[in-house]
């Protein structure tokens, strides 16, 4: 079966995925900046008035991770680019630390608060209520990574196929060059054959 950059298969969304890719690739850049620079503030912020440094290591590893995040997402679009599949490899591995991430930091941060003695006592939501917003939550951004590491590993694939098919046109292209006679000849199928 020959490779067809134009099949169906290779369709994301609204046009190639190559293309999706690349435009995914942009969005995750966009929104690992803003994030970036909202941890940033929050870090400045929570420097001066947070004694226990609960959210000051939140906030630290919200950069840190966004930071990486965002050099994934440019790693991702150079490597559909350039094709070279390699390079999309560590975007795979950070969006698994980033629902590592959500899980861990959601639970602590959104569960199970630190109490504060100079907190005055407010009414908050009952815990079960926190932890069914915080599954509909992670579900959600679970579903969204999951499905970009799916969108991630069909381009792979297509990258492998597309160089596969390269070699194939450049090896054909070689021997009409040597003998053009042989570029006509029609060779028989390798799977009819019987032993």
């Amino acid at each position: 079966m020959d490779f067809d950059p134009e099949h169906v298969k290779w369709q994301c969304c609204f046009c190639r995925i190559p293309t999706g890719l690349k435009f995914l690739g942009v969005v995750d850049c966009a929104v690992a900046a803003g994030v970036l620079l909202l941890g940033l503030h929050f870090i400045h912020v929570h420097a001066t008035t947070d004694k226990e440094g609960y959210f000051f290591l939140f906030d630290l590893s919200l950069a840190a991770i966004s930071l990486l995040f965002g050099l994934s997402s440019l790693l991702m679009i150079a490597g559909v680019q350039l094709h070279r599949e390699k390079l999309l490899y560590p975007t795979v591995v950070l969006r698994v630390v980033l629902v590592i991430f959500v899980t861990v930091f959601g639970v602590s941060i959104g569960v199970v608060r630190p109490v504060f003695e100079e907190e005055e006592a407010e009414e908050e939501p009952s815990i079960a209520l926190r932890l069914v917003f915080l599954m509909f939550v992670m579900v959600l951004i679970s579903i969204v990574v999951f499905y970009t590491i799916f969108l991630v590993l069909r381009t792979i694939r297509f990258i492998k196929a597309h160089k596969r098919l390269q070699r194939r046109r450049s090896s054909f292209f070689l021997v009409g060059q040597i003998d053009p006679s042989l570029m006509h000849l029609k060779r028989p199928s390798q799977c009819s054959q019987t032993y």
